[in-house]
């Protein structure tokens, strides 16, 4: 029971800090500047989904903390005695990581109640957010490794797990863009969620290759070439086959939106045409992309725990 507490802990954590930071980053780059993205830069729903982002993720990483306490001594009940966390926290190296992270995410939360939507609040909570996100690094499988080797791993982590904020973080409000949009009926919301939709377009493809890259780079330190078979035999293989086809079923989705879907919701608003079938349509498969994310990240958040081929050398 405790594992899956952790587990789910992880999860929430993961899902928290990487919407923090790619929501951020979407809003900055997706909203854009000018008349046409002042209504929604004044609506409350981004400052709302920050703010949700940031106490799921602290709530998660303070319960991360008090699952892996219990877990290291042995007992349920030291999860919540001030004695045993400090000694975790001063002790062990990701239990520094943790402190470090409650803390970041404390005052990303602080700034959210205390300060007004805006441009500088976005920089200020992409920044604490990427910090959070690389922080995973730190108490993931890329801390396995030493020397020049280690940095390698460590590094190729970090970018990956950025890159992943960046696409899973954007989901999140595009989702509900549109969805305002189909409830407005308005073609001024459609417009607004087609010039969100192409920014997104453009930083996508980086965003797959950076994956794509690194993903291969973290694969030949955690299996290596000479252990591919494994893939197929052990658990932690097995989570990552996972991982790949709800990847690759993304990516399936992603090009249908930027190839198909956002040109005809495109055409749509430069023909003053119905745009609500367009809306519907890319509502369907951004809401897909969107769960199979969630997927991913309970799949990452599986594999952490499993110990991957090279453990075995």
């Amino acid at each position: 029971m405790l594992d899956w507490a952790i587990l789910g802990a992880r999860l929430l954590q993961y899902a928290g800090a990487l919407i923090l930071f790619g929501s951020s980053l979407f809003f900055l780059y997706g909203f854009g500047e000018g008349p046409h993205y002042a209504a929604d830069v004044r609506r409350p729903w981004p400052h709302s989904l920050l703010l949700i982002a940031v106490v799921v993720s602290l709530a998660a990483s303070l319960a991360w903390l008090m699952g892996e306490t219990a877990s290291l001594t042995g007992e349920t009940r030291n999860a919540i005695y001030w004695t045993s966390l400090s000694s975790i926290v001063t002790d062990t190296g990701f239990g520094r990581l943790g402190a470090m992270r409650v803390g970041v995410l404390s005052c990303a939360a602080i700034l959210l109640l205390a300060r007004q939507v805006s441009r500088g609040q976005w920089t200020l909570q992409a920044t604490m957010g990427a910090f959070v996100v690389a922080s995973f690094a730190w108490s993931g499988h890329g801390s396995m490794d030493s020397g020049r080797a280690g940095l390698l791993h460590r590094g190729s982590d970090v970018v990956h797990l950025l890159a992943a904020g960046v696409w899973i973080g954007a989901l999140v409000p595009l989702s509900l863009q549109l969805l305002r949009s189909i409830a407005s009926r308005t073609r001024a919301d459609a417009a607004v969620a087609e010039r969100s939709l192409e920014r997104f377009s453009g930083v996508g493809a980086t965003v797959v290759a950076t994956l794509i890259l690194t993903g291969i780079v973290n694969s030949w330190f955690l299996i290596g070439p000479a252990r591919w078979r494994e893939i197929f035999t052990t658990p932690y293989g097995r989570a990552l086959v996972v991982k790949l086809i709800l990847f690759a079923l993304m990516m399936i989705l992603a090009a249908t939106n930027r190839y198909r879907l956002v040109p005809a919701l495109s055409a749509s608003v430069t023909a003053s045409s119905p745009t609500l079938p367009a809306l519907k349509a890319l509502r369907q498969s951004v809401c897909v992309e969107t769960a199979l994310a969630i997927l991913v990240i309970g799949v990452v958040a599986l594999l952490g725990t499993l110990a991957p081929p090279v453990s075995n050398d």
